[in-house]
């Protein structure tokens, strides 16, 4: 157990210098780390937000827009099932009040009607008398459709703002369609901003040939299956020809919905079909790239549909060859391609005037997912640090005395050799802790702080059970040799069974918990793994250096 050979010893040794190495940029002062190379001085343990302050932001969610969006869409899929089951309608019309109303022309029909209603979508509630239904969603649906739409725009937020999972924002529900989002560290918000206002929601749609061949006025009545939509070069024909009308756009979204826009401000636009032909959600993929330099090498996206929406896509451009389709971003259409032949293969490209840049940021937005609401920043502030230079002091003179006394227990209870051989494990431990969360780039919480105590405590724990085992296995008569090795062979399990169910509760809290509660399943969680380390490897490394080295007949322990 203690015949260690020397390749054992060198590795570890070296794992702890590189350690070491890593760790060693929260210390250097800002003159020296920026005189280091960038990928090395950036592995620095980041400070959470109750130490340094951060970002701010009350966003509220636009439930009402999705929730029409919906109702269109199931009134789209009644239509058609109407149609289906050859039930005569004046009309399928989405109402303010978040209802459907359908208008039959026979009163006879009506319980056919009924069963394409609920062919179309079951959970509606269905009223209405004679020719006349309407249609709605019970409270309870109602509710869990939008706390489904927070809990998503919740989720989309952190993968948007949080990628590595190491930042720790504060991200949780502020009454029914409101969401409080807070973000360490931050001083220029600018980037943040444009990660929360760009919804990146694309859709593909038909174009309604009937109705773009007759329009002369955007004021002009549309049937209620077709709505406006600006394009891309109109808008950006706006932008240099009436920058104040664009710049009132920009400030008024998400208020101005795309008609209103169109019907406005005179912007080119075009009469798309409001059912979604396949949307974003079946994106499994998207990137930036380049087109082939025979078509002049633009910039453009290229995206990989999965299996749900390769067929429907494949479906859709089966059966309207000949039509455009308009490619919707953002309630822009970028492009309108005819359909040539079918396309099947489950990916695309989309292609419009893009810099690089923008496909790159459009890219991974799209593969971060679509926001399902419009968030409005509704409140924006800074937030200073809630606890600051106080609270790190607090915590740092915490830590130096827990880790003194834990020092002075340890010499005490064991003596100066096995109870500096302990002290040492734990200073590494601490080190390989630190080294961890920069390599993460781990944000550190007051929670995380108090993890680092708590970790200083148990780094001593498991010598503790090894130590005592080898006092009983010297007390019945075994060789300084042999207790050493029997004490750590009998402790092994133990030591690993301790450190493993902490280890789970780590994983779980840091699994289901958020902000400060992840800081401290994180310092946490890296503390017992290192500590396994040090308390089975590093001593172990120790003692038999040390046993073969002085060559001992007894333990003075």
């Amino acid at each position: 157990m203690l015949n260690l050979p020397r390749w054992q010893t060198i590795a570890i040794i070296l794992f702890t210098a590189c350690a070491a190495l890593f760790a060693l940029p929260n210390v250097l002062p800002e003159s020296i780390d920026d005189a280091l190379p960038k990928w090395y001085a950036q592995n620095r343990i980041n400070l959470g937000l109750d130490l340094r302050g951060g970002a701010h932001f009350l966003l509220e969610a636009d439930l009402r827009g999705v929730m029409n969006e919906r109702l269109t869409n199931v009134s789209d899929s009644i239509r058609s099932e109407l149609r289906k089951k050859q039930v005569a309608f004046k009309d399928v019309a989405v109402e303010p009040n978040g209802h459907i109303t359908i208008q039959l022309r026979d009163e006879a029909q009506r319980a056919t009607a009924v069963e394409a209603v609920r062919a179309a979508d079951p959970t509606l509630t269905i009223g209405g008398a004679g020719t006349s239904l309407d249609l709605a969603y019970a409270n309870q649906d109602l509710a869990a459709k939008k706390k489904e739409v927070i809990d998503q725009s919740i989720e989309i937020l952190r993968r948007r703002v949080d990628e590595t999972g190491t930042i720790e924002p504060t991200i949780v529900r502020e009454g029914d369609d409101r969401i409080l989002l807070q973000v360490p560290g931050i001083k220029d918000t600018t980037d943040l901003k444009s990660k929360i206002n760009q919804t990146a929601k694309l859709t593909f749609h038909l174009v309604n040939e009937d109705v773009a061949a007759t329009l002369q006025n955007p004021s002009a009545p549309l049937p209620p299956t077709t709505s406006l939509v600006p394009t891309r070069e109109g808008m950006q024909a706006l932008r240099a020809t009436n920058p104040k009308a664009f710049e009132e756009i920009q400030k008024a979204n998400p208020r101005l919905t795309p008609d209103q826009i169109c019907k406005r401000f005179q912007v080119p636009c075009l009469p798309i079909l409001k059912r979604v032909i396949v949307g974003g959600e079946d994106l499994d993929d998207a990137k930036s790239t380049f087109e082939s330099q025979q078509n002049g090498g633009r910039p453009i996206i290229s995206f990989t549909f999965n299996a749900a929406g390769g067929r429907a896509f494949c479906a859709a451009t089966r059966q309207n060859i000949g039509k455009r389709l308009a490619i919707q971003l953002d309630n822009e259409i970028i492009s309108a391609p005819v359909v040539q032949s079918a396309i099947c293969g489950g990916s695309g490209i989309i292609t419009g005037s893009f810099t690089t840049q923008q496909t790159q940021e459009q890219a991974l937005l799209l593969r971060s997912g679509a926001l399902p609401a419009t968030l409005t920043i509704i409140e924006e502030r800074t937030v200073g640090a809630d606890l600051g230079a106080d609270a790190i002091h607090a915590g740092t003179v915490a830590a130096v005395v827990g880790t003194l006394l834990v020092m002075t227990f340890m010499f005490i209870t064991y003596g100066p050799l096995f109870g500096g051989f302990a002290n040492l494990a734990m200073a590494v431990n601490l080190l390989l802790v630190l080294a961890g969360m920069s390599i993460l780039g781990a944000s550190l919480t007051l929670p995380g702080i108090a993890g680092l105590v708590l970790t200083v405590g148990m780094s001593v724990d498991s010598n503790v059970l090894i130590y005592e085992r080898v006092r009983e296995e010297r007390d019945v008569g075994r060789s300084a040799l042999g207790a050493l090795t029997a004490g750590y062979e009998r402790a092994l399990a133990a030591v690993i069974d301790s450190n493993l169910t902490a280890l789970i509760a780590g994983v779980l809290l840091f699994g289901f918990g958020s902000g400060p509660i992840r800081g401290f399943a994180t310092s946490l969680s890296l503390g017992l793994l290192t500590h396994l380390f040090t308390a089975t490897i590093f001593t172990r490394m120790l003692l038999a250096t040390w046993m073969r080295w002085r060559r001992p007949t007894e333990l003075v322990l």
